[in-house]
């Protein structure tokens, strides 16, 4: 079901807003697999769903935007979006680094104990700022 939730992705509806970061919030995803289905996939077939959903995204948005993927380890998930602002100045409220590399993104998240995560009753953005203590999000980005 991850796979076809990564597929999906690109047949929503984008709004590039430039300047409205609320609008454009619309554009991001959380993305979630139970255990048993993580332990059958491969970082391989996820990086496949992904470049896919960014063939397709780049064939119907228009206008500068950037897609971007990254493993948010409090609610167990992945999470990805769309935004009209440059990589170097994503909608996080925590410090995050680039990387050319969304295996690594994707090797942690499926690695993960999804039982460790954050209740998933606790509404958490990308907004929300992380603890002070924890290393930059690990972020890919791809230009649309």
């Amino acid at each position: 079901m991850l796979l076809e939730a990564i597929a999906d992705i690109a047949t929503h509806e984008v709004t590039l807003a430039p300047g409205d970061p609320h609008a454009e919030a619309a554009n991001t995803h959380w993305l979630d697999a139970p255990s048993v289905e993580r332990a059958l996939l491969t970082v391989r077939e996820v990086v496949a769903a992904f470049d896919a959903t960014v063939a397709a995204l780049r064939a119907r948005v228009h206008g500068p935007a950037v897609f971007y993927v990254w493993h948010d380890d409090r609610a167990g998930q992945l999470r990805c979006g769309v935004t009209s602002r440059p990589p170097a100045d994503l909608p996080f409220g925590a410090d995050y680094r680039l990387t050319g590399d969304l295996t690594q993104i994707v090797a942690a998240y499926l690695l993960a104990d999804p039982k460790s995560a954050v209740p998933p009753e606790l509404e958490l953005t990308a907004d929300d700022p992380a603890p002070v203590d924890d290393p930059p999000l690990l972020v890919w980005t791809h230009s649309l």
